[in-house]
């Protein structure tokens, strides 16, 4: 079990600091992990030690900063930020550093010194390696053009049966771990975090290409799959990987489990690229956190969902858009269980009290009671949303009740 594993590593992190209390490296290890267990407060004490042993430790900031609101009363943690940028070493250390004074203004209401230090995280991130337009669009025209109506129905019957899997996909920040929240504060559903089993199955489909060879994929993907689903919870009814960027796999999921919910998270295309934006994320070639390259990719991740609605069958296909759900939580949050197959439970109006570890981005935010306060968040920044603003003639008008 995940939470198994993590009182193993929480151990293991305090047994290093005991070792050796000068460890910063230790402390910021600590202070990450107590923050996956919701023990803010604990992590809180450990990331400030790792700050105080170094003060160039750009991560130790930023995890800090995503667990606590800034206020006036902080002014000295912004300025020591600020001043120890010039030696801070390694492009991920500055990376986090830019990015966690981004959010610390933010939470100043000074948005455009917010703003500045997102580009220039998004700026020395490029340095990493530039996403490739090309590569991506011909990924996205690949998967169209290979998993047509008449593909899946020539090959959907030689899936699994097993209802077991849910996958949650969409957009990164687009609400798809409050989502597992919900759903996993079921007793019968079980949450397993972000599992990439796809990023490496997903793609043998490609290299299939006679009848026999995709039905053997098809069961060895199926096959393989549900031993990783069973081990994080053998006793669960449905299971959730919330791997986001599933989007891209939808196709090969539903051949290999046909009776798989796919739970497609939506939310303002604005606000979910501004959230990329100011989050950090570990660099991948196929895939941009900023400017121009960020809406080409959202664009063509539309392209995408846009064959999948019309490709797979919509009661496999379960569409929730993150503005709705904080509107209505109740009648979202019964519709997406009963999606799952099960009866209706009130906890899951409470994913807050949700013990598992949360691993994603959005850890803080998984310990809150829902909430509407992140919705419209991009109006803030309009004067400085740049490339982001071509997406805002997308964004659905927003009406909370």
């Amino acid at each position: 079990m995940i939470e198994g594993k993590a009182a193993d590593a929480e151990r293991e992190a305090r047994r290093a600091v005991e070792l050796d209390p000068r460890s910063a490296y230790g402390f910021w290890l600590l202070g990450r992990i107590l923050t996956e267990g919701g023990r803010f407060a604990e992590a809180r004490a450990a990331l400030e030690e790792a700050i105080v042993l170094d003060p160039k430790l750009g991560g130790a900031y930023y995890d800090l900063v995503r667990i606590v609101a800034i206020g006036q009363a902080d002014r000295a943690l912004v300025e020591r930020m600020l001043s120890v940028i010039p030696r801070v070493t390694g492009t991920d250390q500055r990376i986090r550093i830019h990015l966690a004074l981004g959010k610390a203004f933010e939470d100043l209401g000074e948005f455009g010194s917010a703003m500045r230090h997102f580009e220039e995280a998004n700026r020395i991130k490029e340095a990493l390696g530039r996403f490739d337009r090309t590569a991506f669009a011909r990924r996205i025209d690949g998967l169209i053009e290979r998993f047509t109506p008449e593909f899946i129905a020539a090959h959907v019957a030689g899936g699994d049966d097993s209802d077991l899997p849910i996958m949650i996909v969409g957009m990164p920040r687009s609400g798809t771990t409050l989502v597992e929240q919900i759903l996993s504060s079921h007793d019968r559903i079980a949450g397993g975090g972000e599992m990439q089993f796809w990023t490496q199955h997903g793609p043998l489909f490609d290299s299939a290409r006679d009848n026999a060879s995709i039905a053997e994929i098809q069961r060895r993907a199926a096959e393989d799959c549900l031993t990783m689903l069973r081990s994080v919870a053998p006793g669960a009814a449905r299971v959730a990987d919330k791997d986001p960027f599933n989007f891209l796999w939808a196709g090969a999921i539903h051949l290999a489990f046909p009776r798989a919910l796919i739970i497609h998270c939506r939310r303002d295309p604005v606000d979910t690229c501004l959230s990329v934006f100011s989050t950090y994320f570990r660099w991948r070639p196929d895939f941009s956190t900023g400017g121009d390259d960020l809406v080409f990719y959202y664009r063509q991740y539309l392209r995408l969902m846009a064959h999948w609605r019309a490709t797979l069958p919509f009661q496999r296909f379960v569409e929730v858009d993150y503005e709705t759900l904080v509107a209505n939580p109740e009648g979202e949050s019964r519709r997406l269980v009963a999606a799952s197959g099960l009866d209706w439970q009130p906890q899951c109006l409470r994913p807050q009290d949700n013990p598992r570890i949360v691993r994603s981005a959005s850890r803080w935010q998984a310990r809150q009671p829902i909430y509407s306060g992140a919705v419209g968040r991009w109006k803030r920044y309009e004067p400085w949303i740049g490339a982001f603003r071509e997406l805002a003639a997308h964004a659905a008008p927003v009406c909370l009740t």
